[in-house]
């Protein structure tokens, strides 16, 4: 018999971290209070916004001659 497990759901306050279960009574960030606090304020958002973009790598740099190639027999 197989059994399988849930994945944890991630906390979209503390990017790249598990749901911890940090806030009395939730069953994760569905529920969570801080979640809903962070999430219903604009500038919040945004702040959580910016932090995601400085933490993600950089783009490499697309070669625009690749995003359009010319059609076979031009």
């Amino acid at each position: 018999m197989t059994t399988r497990t849930r994945p944890a759901p991630s906390c979209p306050i503390r990017p790249g971290e598990p749901c911890t279960l940090c806030q009395l009574n939730v069953t994760g960030p569905q529920d969570c209070g801080l979640v809903y606090l962070v999430m219903g304020d604009d500038e919040l958002r945004e702040g959580l916004h910016r932090a995601r973009l400085r933490r993600r790598p950089p783009r490499p740099a697309r070669d625009p001659a690749a995003a359009h190639p010319s059609p076979a027999g031009s």
